[in-house]
């Protein structure tokens, strides 16, 4: 299903590219002058506009599914470093087209990008010049934009095709296992055994995701941004930053930026997060290379790490939910100032990708390893203690071998231990 997603979006933007006209100026007037004139013009802008939210909502459930499925530890690490960097590649060719949509929030995430552009070439001059103009929206700027924004999703495209190659070509649906492919066939076989079991996976979940992101209009009075939308030159500096809100999936990588002490650092950490995702394969193999003895428990079977797991998820979802405006940022005297579960939601999403979740086996097995030793240590504890009981009854039984009532009251007393009440009977006989 989000390949299909991936397909419809192109779509919708191949027909919206025939419509646009790079004048910031212009770009507002003329969408609405669409949605007047052309048939189904507006359908397919909002579809195109909640496409990106879709595949977003889609792409983090098919890592998180991969991450709870453990297919990392089975999968082409190739294919892996494919969808991670085809997932980086999807932030960039979004941003690029927030950019064109000309508002104010176009005009911030412009300069954020020619920023972290800029910052590769170690601020050297005006390297930005080239891609980024003025770091501003102009004629020229929004151009370059639409050039870029226009060819890199096929190229995107491309590299999701190659992720599916190299992960699904030889997996079998019926089997539930890696097999060779089955060239006797008239299709593709490969492809809709993968495509199968997608579906059959996560088919519920992905049919309401679907329905909502394009089906559901927001109303204006719920996301109202159409003041920004009809600005000029000098309305620009009065507007404040932080009165545009940036969409949810660009929040975490924002607030990464906002609460680090330095912009270098920021962009490590934004950097950072696609290597860990991108990686996961390899740091798994590094780590478990010569753990051939420990069992791969799977997380469903395991309450430790599926407990990890939802923490994991908690943590993207609180950092994708706070908006990074005033409410956490550093401080260069006191540090981090604000919400302490967002600084812990960033400290466990890192650690659980970079550390945890790849000693969650060894955890589980060093930690039943050492319950089996407590329970044995116990069990010897009840024997030896049992045995020590034993031993005084039938010192006791000994010295009052004579008197009938003592040996009755002894049989009473260990009435559950057989072993004193066979010896009590054999002392009265």
């Amino acid at each position: 299903m989000l390949l299909i997603t991936i397909v419809l979006q192109l779509l919708s933007g191949f027909f919206l590219g025939w419509y646009y006209i790079p004048e910031p100026g212009l770009v507002i007037e003329l969408r609405e002058e669409m949605f007047n004139d052309t048939r189904f013009g507006a359908e397919v802008f909002y579809m195109h506009v909640r496409g990106v939210d879709t595949i977003f909502v889609l792409s983090y459930m098919h890592i998180l599914k991969k991450i709870y499925l453990k297919n990392y530890v089975t999968a082409e690490s190739d294919g892996w470093l494919l969808g991670g960097y085809a997932f980086f590649w999807f932030h960039y060719i979004v941003a690029l087209g927030i950019s064109l949509s000309a508002t104010h929030l176009s005009d911030l995430t412009l300069t954020i990008i020619a920023n972290i552009f800029w910052s590769v070439f170690n601020f050297a001059y005006k390297t930005y010049y080239i891609v980024f103009t003025n770091k501003h929206l102009n004629t020229d700027q929004l151009t370059r934009i639409m050039v870029l924004h226009y060819f890199t999703p096929w190229y995107y495209l491309y590299l999701v095709k190659l992720h599916v190659l190299f992960c699904h070509e030889s997996w079998d649906s019926d089997s539930g296992e890696n097999v060779y492919e089955d060239k006797s066939g008239s299709y593709v076989s490969w492809f809709y055994d993968a495509f199968l079991k997608e579906i059959q996976d996560a088919w519920f979940w992905t049919f309401l995701v679907f329905c909502y992101f394009f089906l559901h209009h927001f109303s204006d009075s719920t996301v109202n941004y159409y003041f920004f939308e009809r600005w000029n030159i000098s309305e620009l500096d009065e507007i404040r930053f932080y009165g545009v809100a940036p969409h949810w999936y660009f929040r975490p990588l924002m607030g990464l930026l906002v609460v680090s002490p330095s912009h270098y650092e920021g962009l490590m950490w934004m950097g950072l997060w696609f290597v860990l995702l991108a990686v996961l394969p390899i740091i798994y193999n590094l780590y478990n290379s010569n753990k051939s003895y420990l069992p791969i428990i799977p997380m469903q079977s395991s309450k430790i790490q599926t407990l990890a797991f939802i923490l994991y998820m908690l943590s993207i979802y609180c950092a994708a939910s706070m908006l990074p405006c005033g409410r956490y940022y550093y401080a260069p005297e006191g540090g981090y100032v604000g919400n302490p579960w967002v600084k812990f939601s960033y400290q466990y999403a890192y650690l659980y990708m970079a550390w945890i979740i790849h000693h969650l086996d060894l955890i589980e097995h060093v930690g039943y390893r050492y319950a089996q030793h407590l329970l044995i240590q116990s069990s010897n504890t009840r024997k030896i203690s049992k045995k020590r009981t034993q031993v005084l009854a039938v010192t006791s039984i000994r010295e009052s071998s004579n008197n009938k009532n003592a040996m009755y009251t002894f049989s009473n007393t260990y009435k559950s231990n057989k072993f004193i009440i066979n010896y009590c009977k054999n002392v009265l006989r």
